[in-house]
This record gives C-alpha cells, sequence and structure tokens, in this order.
C-alpha cells in the first residue's frame, strides 16, 4: 500500500493574496498536466480523497473523466487548507504586521484572521492518520490525498514530532512540494504518527 499527497495546481491571482477557505481561478492547462501525469501514474482503484476546495476537487473530477477505475472519490473537510478568516482574499502586503507578529508570537494558538490556529490544523491532520490508520486494518488501499500547503506542512510535522505539539513558527515545516507536485508517503510513518 502506498500512500500519495498532492498540492493542489497553480493559481491565479494578480498579486500574492491570503487565501484558505477560498475558492480562486486555476491555472486550466497546470491542472490538465497535473491530471495527465496522475493518471499514467497511478495504480488501478487508487482511493482518492480531497478537501473541500475546487482546487483540489477538479483534479479528482478530471482523474475520474479519464481513468473510470478512479471516479469513486471522496471529500474530506479535514484536508481543507487553514481557514484565514477575516484576511481571506486580502493581499498579504495589506495585511497589517502588527497581526502578522501576534500570529508568530502564539503560533499555536493564535488564530490568525479570527477562526483557525494552527493547533486547529494539526488536530484536523491527527484526525487524518487516524481515520488512514483505521482504513489501513480493514483493507490495504492505495490512496492519494490532494490537499494543500498548510496541511501537507501539519502532516509534515506529525512525522518530525510525534507528540504533536508546537512550540513557535520555528518549528514549522519550511518546505512544501510546489504546486501540483506528488510526494510518497511510507505508511508505517502514517501509522505512527496517528497514534
Amino acid at each position: 500500500m502506498t500512500v500519495w499527497l498532492m498540492r493542489h495546481p497553480r493559481v491565479q491571482l494578480p498579486r500574492p493574496l491570503c487565501y484558505g477557505r477560498s475558492d480562486v481561478p486555476l491555472d486550466e492547462a497546470h491542472v490538465r498536466q497535473c491530471v495527465e501525469a496522475l493518471a499514467q501514474s497511478l495504480p488501478p482503484h487508487t482511493r482518492i480523497v480531497t478537501s473541500e476546495r475546487e482546487r483540489t476537487r477538479c483534479v479528482a473530477r478530471q482523474l475520474g473523466a479519464l481513468r473510470p477505475d478512479l471516479r469513486n472519490w471522496q471529500v474530506d473537510a479535514k484536508l481543507n487548507e487553514m481557514d484565514f478568516g477575516q484576511w481571506e482574499m486580502v493581499a498579504w502586503a495589506d495585511i497589517p504586521q502588527a497581526a502578522v507578529d501576534a500570529w508568530v508570537a502564539d503560533f499555536a494558538q493564535h488564530r490568525f484572521g479570527g477562526v483557525e490556529s494552527v493547533q486547529d490544523v494539526l488536530e484536523r491532520a491527527r484526525q487524518v492518520l487516524q481515520g488512514h490508520r483505521q482504513n489501513m486494518l480493514g483493507a490495504a488501499e492505495n490512496t492519494l490525498w490532494i490537499t494543500h500547503a498548510g496541511m501537507i506542512r501539519a502532516l509534515q510535522f506529525w512525522q518530525q514530532h510525534p507528540e504533536g505539539r508546537i512550540q513557535s513558527a520555528q518549528d514549522w515545516p519550511q518546505t512544501v512540494p510546489e504546486f501540483g507536485a506528488v510526494q510518497v508517503c511510507a505508511p508505517d510513518f502514517l501509522c505512527q504518527a496517528a497514534r
């Protein structure tokens, strides 16, 4: 059994915006490129789970059109990007520095934008991992999660810190796959991180 973790395809924005729960325009050519690559590489009947956002669901939808064995994909809200509340769709350059500083000062618990904290996102990641572990006990399935940079960082954090408690912004993983990139996760990591 293999687990793939994919960051959604590139988006098209006039400038860098803070977006998490918002649906934003996609680079359709990049979507097609990602879907065609996945269609050639995924094993038959891979289980596909996406976030609620259109930028992840469109990949699963188009993949199912190319590969009939992949049409029964699922949506899981736990794979959503962080909800940035009042800062959704605001240019990063226009967010007051005091708001960013407050987030960095209490990186784990501060609700940047007023809705979710990093610890909330980590808890959702833990639930994703727990669900995967339970699924593994029932059937050995290949799985593709199509998600977002924040959720990928949260899953990476669990790999590096099995206790799941973040102390500061310096502990947050700094690297994340490029838009549309897929990384392979070892199933034993996913089981260990879910405990």
